[in-house]
């Protein structure tokens, strides 16, 4: 009989949690309901949080630089199909702030200046709010990376908008429409005129090349040069592709999805007893848990004196709980060493004005609480991924590589 596992949460985390254990033949359900932050990201795709490796870089005064990624994380990209991750270099991307910073990885539809050393980029004017050519370009001129790599960034009067009301639709909304094949043969015929009259070799555009997936490689087979997206923050529509990406891999995998929402984790004997919102129990043999941190809605603040009467909390515990009820501890603070460290407990829960907020390379509380776990391992059965775990960097890679771990030890 297969080992039966759920995975609560479908996010990066408990995708590569339910693909490394389908991979070893169990039968896996996924149980989620809502967007997550996996949902919310912008398609850059770090491994360890970027500024850090910046900063880091320049004070030993060496240039950023990949590090090796494991056959498995290379195996579920390729299986995701949404991602691009070299195997031995940094990618470099835009930013809608005018900067360029190195990522791991990216979403297809990213424009990779990483391999655009000496490039003239085109950026096309458009009246949208979230886009602003001018001045994107002038600050991505003046960008270290760019006068390193000698890139040059110049904005056009090129029509981009096809119709008056796309200066007020949503990023993702202008995205779906790029998803047809008129609609993209449009575009290309105008940035083609473009690029003949700037004298540009790539373009870089907003946030809108596809929903269901990257018009990246496509648009630029039409134009004929590099044309790719700038990284927004939250709410691109790299998360759309994302989840349309994620419907896809875990249909090829067999994987059965449940609309609902987990409210308790109980042991039933030998088995793991999981109680649904509005569907009936589940009895299982091993749980992930990967239903997010704080922004994910896994984890919620509440301090020991948010349900005070008069005078006291009516007892000492770490100021989260988590979405569900579970057999599981929660750390508020780490170390070097999360699988070592105590839950912190106080009666009215750390000083948030002081202990929430990074400093320097230390990650705030609000980053660093989650579930103490000894490798994967939270309880017995119970293994938990992403940014539900204590101490761990919120990247997408450190997500996909703990729901493998996580799969694997279900």
């Amino acid at each position: 009989m297969k080992r039966r596992i759920v995975v609560i949460g479908a996010g990066i985390a408990g995708v590569a949690a339910a693909w490394s254990a389908r991979r070893r033949g169990c039968d896996v359900t996924i149980v989620s309901a809502g967007a997550g932050a996996s949902a919310l990201g912008g398609g850059a795709v770090d491994d360890v949080p970027w500024e850090q490796l910046v900063r880091s870089s320049r004070a030993l005064g060496l240039v950023p630089r990949a590090r090796p990624l494991s056959d498995d994380l290379h195996a579920f990209s390729n299986d995701l199909g949404a991602w691009s991750l070299a195997d031995d270099r940094l990618a470099w991307v835009a930013t809608i702030a005018g900067r360029l910073r190195p990522a791991r990885g990216r979403d297809h539809a990213l424009l990779d200046f990483g391999a655009l050393g000496g490039a003239r980029v085109m950026l096309p004017r458009a009246e949208r709010a979230s886009w602003d050519a001018d001045a994107i370009a002038a600050g991505l001129s003046d960008d270290p990376f760019a006068r390193a790599h000698r890139i040059t960034f110049i904005a056009a009067d090129v029509p981009v908008l096809r119709f008056d009301e796309e200066r007020r639709v949503a990023d993702g909304d202008l995205a779906l429409r790029h998803d047809g094949e008129a609609r993209l043969a449009w575009l290309a015929a105008r940035l083609i005129d473009g690029v003949k009259h700037a004298a540009a070799n790539a373009v870089l555009v907003g946030p809108w090349l596809g929903a269901a997936g990257s018009r990246s490689e496509a648009l630029s087979k039409l134009v004929g040069v590099p044309v790719g997206e700038a990284l927004t923050g939250v709410g691109s529509p790299a998360g759309q592709r994302f989840e349309a990406a994620r419907g896809r891999l875990l249909a090829a995998i067999g994987a059965r999805v449940i609309d609902d929402r987990v409210t308790e984790i109980d042991r039933d004997g030998g088995a793991l007893a999981i109680t649904l919102r509005h569907g009936a129990s589940l009895l299982v043999d091993g749980i992930v848990l990967a239903l997010g941190g704080l922004i994910g809605g896994g984890l919620s603040y509440e301090p020991p004196d948010h349900r005070a009467a008069a005078d006291l909390p009516s007892g000492v515990r770490a100021p989260f709980v988590l979405s569900l009820r579970a057999p599981v501890t929660l750390v508020a603070h780490v170390g070097a060493d999360p699988s070592t460290a105590e839950a912190t407990s106080s009666l009215h829960g750390p000083d948030i004005d002081v202990a929430a907020w990074p400093r320097g390379d230390r990650p705030g509380t609000l980053e660093s609480a989650g579930i103490r776990c000894n490798g994967a391992r939270a309880a017995e059965g119970i293994t938990a991924a992403g940014e539900v775990v204590a101490g761990r960097p919120r990247t997408a890679l450190e997500a996909a590589a703990a729901g493998i771990r996580a799969g694997n030890e279900a």
